[in-house]
Order: structure tokens, then C-alpha cells, then sequence
């Protein structure tokens, strides 16, 4: 009887240790399963501010030519073309953009003809302009984003190489003035890299009036209301 109970409780003994140790090789899979910490997050960053720098070529008129003094009469007037170059530095948030430019208009051949001869007047007009511009971006397809704007600002005008041909007078001096300038664009960018972006766009700007020096006669014109139409090609750079 002692040797029944003796085997039994030995049976027990090892019993619980073989469910003990199968508790304890079962515990890691009741565990659940260990979770990877997410990956940090880092933003781009983008200032929003960026330079640009443009190249164009302009289309000049002249609204008006008025004879000044015993100047004679002026026909047939004509502003001819000229290049223009220019920069500027700008902020942009989202759709919305803005910037300050400043751009130099080579000297544009006038010429005019008058009751005595063809081509009688003939002078040089070189522009500055000075403007604040707002734009709106009108959304973005393969890379290419159209936009529109306008400004307002100052330009500045000069008038050199005024003569008169069949006065027979040397040119006279130069004459400058500065006027209210407005403008008006449109355009498409297309970003070649994050930071990078290249512009072809139209602009119509109108730089008010310039008088010409007068020679000795006393001849001088009244150009008004000149502007140009321009074509321009240029790039933006965002500062990180």
C-alpha cells in the first residue's frame, strides 16, 4: 500500500512539472506580437521666398506723338523693338504668389516722318521698370502650372539721340522722366527640380510719357503713353 501511494505521488510530481513547462513554452505566443516603432516623419522644408531672373523680347509702341514748339508735324511715328532683362525676389504660399522686379529695356529706335521728308525724327527710348506683382497659380498638370497677374509700380523713361533730319541740327541732349507704371501677365511654369523652375510667359506693361531734349530750333516731341508687349523667358529659384 506505501509503495501504491509512493508511485502515485511520484506520477503528480511529475505531472505538474511536465504542465509547467509546457505552460511556461506556451507563454510567448499568448504574448502579443511586438509592435516596430513608426518611422520619423521629416517634413520638406520650403521657405516660400525665391529669386528669379528673366530675359524677354519687346514689342514698343507709342500712343501719341505731339510736336512741341516750330517742331513740324508728325506722321507715320514708330517705336521699334528692344530686348529687355530683369530680376527680382519673390514669396510664394500654396495657389498664390508675389514679388518685386526691376528690368532694363534696351534703347528702342524711334522714327517718324514729317510733311518735308520719310523718317524726319529719329530718337532712342530706354526704359526701367520698378513693379510689385501678385500672380495666381491655376493649378498644375505634368509638371506644368499657368498662371496670371499684374502690377502696378513706377518706370523710367529716357530719350536720347533726338533729330530732326532735315533741320540739319546736331542731336539733341537727353531728357528722362519718371511716370506710374502698371502691367498685366500670364504664363506657365514647369518645375525641372524641387527647387528649380523655368517660366515662359507674356507681358503687357505701359510706362506713361517722355519728352525728347530740344536741339537748337527748339524742336522737341511728346511720346505718350508708351508700352510694350513682351515675351519672356525666365527661371525662379526657391530658397530652402
Amino acid at each position: 500500500m506505501r509503495r501504491i501511494c509512493k508511485t502515485a505521488s511520484t506520477i503528480g510530481v511529475f505531472s505538474l512539472a511536465l504542465c509547467s513547462a509546457a505552460y511556461a513554452a506556451d507563454m510567448p505566443r499568448m504574448l502579443p506580437p511586438m509592435v516596430e516603432a513608426p518611422p520619423l516623419l521629416v517634413d520638406e522644408f520650403s521657405s516660400g521666398w525665391y529669386l528669379r531672373g528673366d530675359i524677354g523680347y519687346r514689342w514698343n509702341k507709342v500712343d501719341d506723338v505731339v510736336s512741341v514748339g516750330a517742331t513740324p508735324s508728325v506722321l507715320n511715328d514708330n517705336l521699334g523693338k528692344s530686348w529687355v532683362f530683369g530680376g527680382g525676389v519673390g514669396y510664394k504660399w500654396e495657389w498664390f504668389r508675389t514679388d518685386l522686379t526691376a528690368d532694363y529695356g534696351t534703347k528702342a529706335k524711334f522714327t517718324a516722318d514729317s510733311p518735308l521728308q520719310s523718317n524726319d525724327f529719329r530718337a532712342k527710348i530706354a526704359s526701367t521698370t520698378i513693379l510689385a506683382n501678385v500672380y495666381g497659380d491655376l493649378g498644375t498638370w505634368w509638371g506644368l502650372t499657368p498662371y496670371i497677374g499684374a502690377g502696378i509700380g513706377a518706370a523710367f523713361l529716357q530719350a536720347s539721340n533726338f533729330n530732326v533730319a532735315s533741320s540739319g541740327t546736331d542731336e539733341a541732349g537727353l531728357n528722362d522722366k519718371w511716370n506710374f507704371a502698371w502691367a498685366y501677365m500670364a504664363g506657365v511654369s514647369y518645375k525641372v527640380t524641387g527647387n528649380f523652375l523655368m517660366d515662359f510667359g507674356y507681358r503687357h506693361v505701359n510706362m506713361g510719357d517722355v519728352t525728347t531734349g530740344i536741339d537748337v530750333f527748339g524742336n522737341q516731341l511728346n511720346l505718350k503713353k508708351v508700352s510694350a508687349d513682351e515675351f519672356r523667358v525666365g527661371f525662379r529659384y526657391t530658397l530652402d
